[in-house]
């Protein structure tokens, strides 16, 4: 085979892990927005709620009203502490999809330069397998996210019912 065309081939196994955790990348950007969004929710209706008590506190009559916004904050700031649990999870995992990006993107230009000298082979080696373990660890922070991901849910469900 030609040379270079050994060197075009080479370049495969790094484009394919390059787009691998591109796809993985889209999913936790889109999971760690929605997370945000969630979190902007919570934060919104607490303030609400925490001006609504401030209205009606002055007024004994309301006194069961206002116990039911305590509670219903109490619990908003329990979610809210929840979902950023999950957003560090989730960052931790992009920022590991990213660095493997870049692993993969220098296993690239090492792989492309290899022909100059033998040692860009090895670096090249190095960096494809330092990007496999380091997306390795980013799919298993994505499972821990995973695990916990309906904890929030269960909590507030809970939460309704003991009311």
């Amino acid at each position: 085979m030609l040379p270079a065309l050994d060197t075009i081939q080479s370049f495969v196994a790094p484009v394919v892990m390059i787009s691998a955790n591109g796809l993985l990348c889209l999913a936790f950007y889109n999971r760690l927005s929605a997370l945000m969004n969630r979190s902007r929710t919570i934060n919104k209706e607490r303030f609400d709620l925490v001006t609504r008590l401030a209205v009606i506190a002055d007024r004994a009559e309301q006194a069961i009203e206002a116990a039911h916004l305590r509670r219903r904050i109490d619990i908003l700031d329990e979610l809210g502490h929840r979902l950023f649990d999950r957003a560090w999870l989730i960052r931790g995992t992009l920022v590991c999809l990213l660095v493997a990006v870049v692993c993969m993107l220098a296993c690239s230009l090492a792989l492309g330069l290899s022909p100059l000298g033998a040692g860009l082979a090895w670096a090249a080696l190095a960096l494809f397998v330092a990007g496999a373990v380091v997306m390795m660890i980013g799919v298993v922070m994505a499972i821990q996210e995973l695990r916990i991901t309906l904890e929030p849910l269960l909590y507030e469900h809970e939460q309704m019912e003991a009311e």
